[in-house]
C-alpha cells in the first residue's frame, strides 16, 4: 500500500488490520467466539487473522466487516487512516 510517498510493509498492514478488527469486535461487546461463529471462521483463522500472523482474504474481510457492522471499505479507510496516522 503506497499512501503520501510511503510504502507500508505487510506485516504493517496486517497489524492495522488486526487491530482494527480487534477494536471494532471490542465496541460492540463481541467476543472472539461470536465473531468467529457469526462469521463462519475456524478458531485458528480467526485468532491468527486477530494476531496480525495471517493475511486477510478479501472474502473473508467482507464477513467480517458484515458481522461488526461495517463495510469492507469502511474497514479499510480505518486501517489506512490507522496507517498514516489520522485520528478519527
Amino acid at each position: 500500500m503506497d499512501t503520501d510517498g510511503r510504502t507500508f510493509k505487510a506485516d504493517e498492514v496486517r497489524a492495522a488490520i488486526a487491530g482494527e478488527i480487534r477494536a471494532l469486535r471490542g465496541r460492540r461487546g463481541m467476543s472472539q467466539a461470536e465473531l468467529r461463529e457469526r462469521a463462519g471462521f475456524s478458531r485458528a483463522t480467526l485468532g491468527r487473522i486477530e494476531a496480525g500472523e495471517r493475511d486477510v482474504e478479501i472474502t473473508e474481510l467482507m464477513a467480517i466487516a458484515s458481522v461488526l457492522g461495517v463495510t469492507a471499505a469502511g474497514l479499510l479507510q480505518a486501517v489506512q487512516d490507522s496507517l498514516e496516522g489520522k485520528q478519527l
